[in-house]
């Protein structure tokens, strides 16, 4: 193995990068407050617009700002909750601002072969398949498909009858009862599918979070594919090694 290291200059936007922060740290900009335009900060400053982008990018990556579509420039809120809970439903726990209403769109149906071979499923088995919507007042911020076998609703005491009993097992029941899960998390680009339930343009960046979530005495007994809008959800994982 060829080992290459080279040394490399600062690059020019750190320094506005620092100040920027201090200012957003110092309350300068107070949280959920709109940045001036790029032509006001860059005067401000005085730096070019093309280093100050740069700033700002590397601001955003860091979670101190958001861009928002439509509002502009938004300086992120910092209150960072800790979850005492190891297994939860990220679409509503890690949303920036509180879930209003969620829409639940499911079926029944036979398990697709991933499903079989994900949740140890035999040709026989049926799953609850669910198209699940988040929003935040009006506007669409997550969406969620979720597999669960029928059968491990005599585990989980489900009365299915009732909508509220399905609402409650898709957003709340299966991750309560999780002991583990398994993730997988990776940038993508909308398809039609997804582009439709969450209301944005197909090949949209989108952060997605595959999850297998396992029970005690069942293994595992839940496939959920994650689509948040990055601009809406600020994901923090603190992984310790047992």
């Amino acid at each position: 193995m060829k080992n290459n290291v080279f040394s490399s200059h600062v690059p020019s936007y750190v320094s506005i990068y620092n100040v920027l922060y201090r200012d957003i740290i110092n309350n300068v900009y107070v949280e959920d407050s709109i940045l001036p335009s790029e032509n006001v900060l860059a005067k401000k400053y005085n730096v070019s617009r093309n280093t100050l982008r740069q700033a700002l990018d590397i601001l955003s990556e860091d979670g101190l700002i958001v861009k928002s579509q439509g509002k502009g420039t938004v300086v992120a809120k910092r209150n960072v909750h800790t979850h005492n809970k190891r297994i939860f439903n990220p679409m509503i726990t890690l949303c920036n601002e509180e879930i209003s209403d969620i829409e639940v769109y499911y079926n029944y149906s036979k398990p697709t072969d991933i499903a079989k071979a994900q949740l140890s499923l035999i040709k026989s088995d049926i799953v609850i398949a669910s198209d699940l919507v988040y929003k935040v007042g009006k506007t669409v911020v997550g969406y969620a498909f979720v597999q669960v076998p029928t059968k491990m609703f005599d585990f989980l005491d489900v009365d299915v009858s009732q909508k509220s009993g399905i609402h409650d097992l898709l957003n709340q029941q299966i991750y309560d009862v999780a002991v583990r899960q398994s993730l997988r998390i990776q940038m993508i680009s909308a398809n039609e599918q997804e582009a439709m339930y969450l209301k944005v343009k197909e090949s949209t960046p989108l952060l997605m979070i595959k999850s297998i979530l396992y029970h005690a005495n069942y293994g595992p007994f839940a496939r959920c594919k994650f689509y948040f809008i990055p601009e809406w959800y600020k994901l923090k994982f603190t992984i310790s090694a047992l």
